[in-house]
């Protein structure tokens, strides 16, 4: 039978129409050809590189799918990753094996012609139906780096099983192993950013609470959109290549901005070079000692994060911009205070967002200075001279491996397996992954920059999508007219009114009594965990008493999160709390009160509501102390 098409593309329409279309609109070249066999089941052949291929049994293609899934060895899958599609008959046998568990399936796939076919003889109404089920078909590196970015937290939480299908991936060997690079790569920043997410989670909710008074009393980024449409962006980042070349900056004057990294910010003032924006968005206190000793920000304009170390913008006289944090769900509930903020991502380093701010600004070039995110292959250092974090990085005595300096009191050192990549001037460089996943973002954020990108780092890694020019030529072309861009800024945020103090407050009230209520909530959460842990270890426990217990508990949690308004509150805080409790291998296996859905649901919800009351009661007492220095701090408005 052939006649599924387009029951399922409809189907498929309905989540994924960009690929749906793209099957409507395409004609077959029948480089796939269906081929009877004695099972009465379709099988399926490719012609590539003047030779057929069969991808399945030419007698029994199912039964040969089950013996091969049979025969692999598979842990719990919540979400998999089929190499190859052909017909689907190893993937219907896959999601069969682990559909008590498995969430998302994503099929890749170089040959759409193959698709095309699977889609016209399979119905794939079970699998379609779940809406959970993915192609990629013929997938660009891009194209694979946005799925995997889609789909990251389920894939970093609860796990991502990558199966090859031989016969498929023989096909085009090259194409599957770039593919699982690109996985591996996003896996691994994945990881990264969770782990950030989770251990400075808390951090990051104080600093944005602790900020609020420094928002409300300056400008936000919108006041900057397009102010400097045209005029060149000198991105200055804290790579070691910056001695060579950070001399050459005097040279811009107010010819082009200069917009730096908060690294850099005490090495140009050494120089006599006055930037005109200086970004800072670390939430740690380390990020402090870019600013130490600094007090006036001078004809210099702070543009800060609401998630950097809250003592910054507190201690730095002078004009300050705060970013808007979209993803902040705190400030998202004050949104009626802040207005709508600024369309610009801060991206995940503060590189980034210098960059970023550059394209905010409607600056066209942008030149971009010191973006090493690379270090020698012989060793060298993290960061330019004169920067409060520059550390060495040497070989290794184990073959293959380096060491870096940690930041500390004691020296040091951590071993660490380098990564090459292409060097910006010829040749490889090495970098870790940290800075690689940097990397790949920035090239992400330059496809999508209408912008002229010139990468003017006299060393460190390529950039994919950036020219490679000289700073020296690069500034003698573009900083050629006067820009007036120090005063334009000032003129921008010079029309800033105060913010409402007395809402601010009264919202961070609120937001502190839902706080001091979960509290409450989790209190009693935990004495009906010890209430289910009695009947549980009871001689005899009683079937309805522990079904209704773990009912009660329930509701409970459901009560404490008030329609989710504690987590808009605690925002990334509840990381540490949240991350272990939602993934699935830590959830009961359904409502019934068996013996080991109650353990699981007493360890799980022990573990909650513990963390949970820790964490309300902190914060309430965070936002407490943030409302009493909005009463004692003289409220005056800033003069421009």
């Amino acid at each position: 039978m052939s006649g599924f098409l387009e029951k399922n593309l409809q189907i498929l329409q309905s989540y994924d129409p960009k690929t749906a279309d793209r099957l409507r609109q395409y004609t077959p070249c029948h480089r796939a050809e269906i081929i009877a066999t004695p099972a009465n089941v379709p099988s399926l052949r490719l012609q590539s590189g003047g030779a057929a291929r069969l991808l399945h049994s030419a007698k029994n293609p199912i039964q040969e799918a089950q013996r091969w899934v049979n025969g692999l060895e598979l842990p719990i899958a919540y979400n998999l990753m089929i190499f190859g599609s052909g017909l689907l008959y190893h993937v219907f046998e896959l999601a069969k094996r682990c559909q008590r568990d498995l969430c998302n399936i994503v099929i890749v796939e170089r040959e759409i012609d193959i698709v095309y076919a699977a889609f016209t003889y399979v119905d794939m109404t079970l699998l379609l139906q779940s809406r959970s089920f993915f192609f990629l078909i013929e997938p660009t590196d891009s194209e694979m780096r946005d799925c995997m970015n889609r789909l990251l937290t389920p894939f970093i939480q609860d796990g991502l099983t990558v199966i090859e299908h031989p016969a498929s991936v023989e096909i085009d060997p090259a194409f599957y192993r770039r593919v699982r690079e690109i996985v591996d790569e996003s896996l691994q920043s994945g990881e990264i950013l969770l782990r950030t997410k989770v251990q400075l989670g808390g951090m990051i909710q104080e600093n944005i609470i602790r900020n609020i008074p420094q928002m409300l009393s300056n400008p936000s980024l919108t006041a900057l959109n397009s102010a400097l449409t045209k005029i060149p962006a000198f991105v200055v980042g804290a790579g070691p290549s910056l001695d060579k070349n950070v001399d050459l900056l005097a040279q811009v004057g107010d010819k082009g901005v200069i917009i730096a990294v908060d690294t850099v910010y005490k090495l140009l003032l050494n120089k006599g070079i006055t930037p005109h924006l200086i970004a800072t968005t670390d939430p740690t206190p380390l990020n402090a000692r870019h600013f130490a000793g600094v007090t006036d920000l001078g004809a210099a304009i702070l543009v800060f994060s609401p998630s950097v170390f809250h003592e910054i913008p507190k201690q730095l006289q002078g004009t300050k911009v705060s970013i808007s944090l979209p993803s902040s769900r705190l400030l998202n509930v004050m949104k009626q205070l802040f207005g709508e903020g600024a369309a610009m991502s801060p991206g995940i380093n503060v590189g980034q967002t210098c960059f970023n701010l550059a394209r905010y600004l409607g600056c066209d070039p942008i030149v971009l200075v010191g973006f090493d995110l690379s270090f020698s292959r012989d060793g060298g250092s993290t960061h330019a001279s004169g920067t409060a974090l520059r550390r060495n990085i040497y070989r290794s005595d184990a073959p293959g491996k380096m060491k870096v300096e940690l930041l500390g009191d004691k020296p040091e050192l951590e071993e660490f397996d380098p990564i090459i990549v292409p060097a910006n001037l010829g040749g490889e460089v090495a970098t870790n992954k940290f800075w690689l996943a940097y990397l790949r973002s920035m090239e992400e954020e330059i496809k999508r920059t209408n912008a002229r990108v010139i990468n003017c780092t006299e060393g460190g890694a390529k950039m994919e999508g950036a020219e490679i020019r000289t700073l020296r030529e690069t500034i003698q072309e573009y900083a050629r007219y006067e820009a007036m861009a120090q005063s334009t800024l000032q003129m921008a945020v010079g029309f800033f009114f105060e913010l409402n103090k007395e809402s601010g407050k009264a919202l961070l009230r609120q937001s502190g009594d839902i706080l001091k209520t979960a509290v409450e909530k989790a209190e009693e959460g935990l004495q009906k965990v010890g209430a289910l842990r009695a009947i549980a270890s009871s001689r005899s426990p009683n079937p309805v008493l522990l079904e209704e217990t773990m009912n009660e508990i329930l509701k409970i949690h459901k009560a404490l999160t008030q329609d989710h308004k504690v987590y808009a509150v605690l925002d990334e805080a509840a990381d540490c709390v949240l991350s272990p409790f939602l993934k699935r291998e830590n959830r009961p296996k359904g409502p019934e009160p068996t013996p080991k859905n109650v353990e699981m649901t007493i360890k799980r919800y022990q573990d909650y509501f513990s963390g949970m009351k820790e964490l309300c009661a902190k914060y309430s007492l965070i936002i407490q102390e943030t409302v009493d220095s909005m009463d004692n701090a003289s409220w005056t408005a800033p003069s421009w």
